[in-house]
């Protein structure tokens, strides 16, 4: 599994930035070709959402 940590170090930006690209965090000023970097290393390996489990309360 790709974490965050990785694509920031393939890409060479931190991890809060990748994060909040691939959270489509429209308040992030980053330019295009870096938002492109980050978006085109994360489907190169195969980055997914890592979904959290949510459990009912009882």
């Amino acid at each position: 599994m790709v974490t965050i940590k990785q694509i920031a170090l393939e890409t060479d930006v931190s991890s809060s930035t990748v994060s909040r690209v691939l959270n489509n965090d429209l308040t992030l000023s980053v330019s295009d070709e870096t938002r492109r970097k980050i978006i085109d290393a994360a489907q190169r390996l195969n980055y997914t959402k890592n979904i959290k489990k949510v459990f009912p309360k009882n």
